[in-house]
């Protein structure tokens, strides 16, 4: 394909390419099999269902899923792809003049060169390279969770007999912690790491595309699969870990805690240890998190980390009134860990709120907190 040429394709959904003849035996994209769905139980919310039955809130991915007792969890599909382009490190993947719509999830088209178009896409490949793998790819591929979650640990979906028929693994390049999460699973070794840029480009005759792990934050076992990988190949420390963490996000932008630093004060009469995960290594976040026994924090990436805790490990999550995210408490219902919540409020009316809302401060009362963390201590001795 030419330098420089503006190539137009048509955004379809996977299972949507039988009705343009590229699905089935003998053509591009075959669907090798998917993966047996579950169901998974989620932790009563104590706490948490005080503050959710009095007042209004914007929940994802859908209202009301507070009373929800259990999750389905996502089936994941396994295809193989036949002369594939890839584009970009977030893996947008097309067969012909077709663009694969799950794999525009989370993209950007100025960070990931292309235009957006009424039905589909329009791209400025550049030199195309040749070469086969495991598709690892994802957008928002500088988020731990979205690196982590909708990139890497795709690769427990995919059987031992796919990846020996692979030459490598394609991830983002700069990935968060994407590298150190391979190195500590048992991958086969002729496995190579093929990092992609932005601005990449590649023709991939064999490719292998597991979908998503996750769907809408209704995760497949096979993610606690791939944390325990992770974990088995971690080995402890000689100093024992902190038993009760709070998350400090005091250094991030997104959804700012105005009264954080009060919070801090107060946990830390109560014993509680302040830590910053994302200024440690993969490995040790692993240890951290597997050796705690209560965990407080404001909803944010880092608790990605809690598929590393042990089942009975209890879990506060502080979360704003304008954007309850229940991804972490179905990641705890996975892990079997014991999870409550603490509401607090936007520091300003929800319909001035920009619809992402990630910027927005908000502010939760440390006595509830406080408090929380006293019935989680008694409920634990009872």
């Amino acid at each position: 394909m030419p330098d420089q040429v503006e190539t137009v394709l048509h955004r379809r959904p996977i299972e949507a390419f039988a009705a343009v003849g590229l699905m089935g035996p003998g053509r591009a994209v075959q669907h090798a099999h998917s993966l047996a769905p579950a169901r998974v139980a989620l932790p009563a919310l104590a706490t948490g269902r005080h503050f959710l039955q009095q007042w209004q809130l914007r929940e994802l991915p859908d209202q009301g899923m507070w009373r929800h007792s259990h999750y389905d969890s996502f089936a994941p599909p396994i295809f193989v792809l036949h002369d594939a382009l890839v584009h970009a490190s977030a893996g947008i993947v097309a067969i012909g003049d077709q663009v694969i719509a799950e794999t525009l999830v989370h993209t950007e088209p100025d960070m990931h060169g292309f235009r957006t178009l009424a039905k589909g896409i329009a791209i400025r490949p550049g030199p195309v390279r040749r070469l086969s793998g495991v598709h690892l790819l994802a957008g928002g591929e500088a988020d731990y969770y979205h690196s982590m979650m909708m990139g890497v640990a795709r690769i427990a979906a995919v059987p031992e007999n796919y990846q020996a028929a692979s030459a490598g693994v394609l991830v983002a390049r700069g990935a968060t912690r994407a590298l150190e999460a391979l190195s500590l699973l048992d991958l086969m070794p002729s496995l190579a790491i093929e990092e992609v840029g932005r601005d990449a480009t590649l023709r991939v005759e064999t490719l292998i595309l597991p979908l998503s792990v996750c769907g809408e934050s209704a995760y497949h076992p096979c993610v606690a699969d791939f944390f325990r990988g992770i974990s088995t190949n971690v080995p402890k420390l000689a100093r024992p870990s902190p038993r009760c963490l709070y998350i400090d996000r005091s250094r991030s932008y997104l959804r700012p805690l105005v009264n954080e630093a009060e919070l801090m004060r107060a946990l830390a009469n109560l014993g509680f240890v302040m830590v910053r995960p994302e200024s440690m290594s993969l490995a040790d976040q692993a240890r951290l998190f597997r050796g705690a026994d209560v965990i407080v924090a404001p909803h944010g990436a880092e608790l990605t980390n809690l598929g590393f805790c042990r089942p009975g490990t209890q879990v506060i999550e502080l979360l704003m009134d304008a954007y309850c995210n229940w991804c972490f408490r179905n990641l705890a219902g996975l892990m079997r860990l014991r999870y409550d919540c603490v509401i607090g409020l936007a520091q300003r009316p929800w319909p001035e709120l920009d619809p992402a809302f990630h910027t927005t401060a908000w502010k939760i009362s440390v006595n509830h907190v406080v408090a929380a963390v006293a019935q989680t201590v008694q409920r634990a001795a009872a």
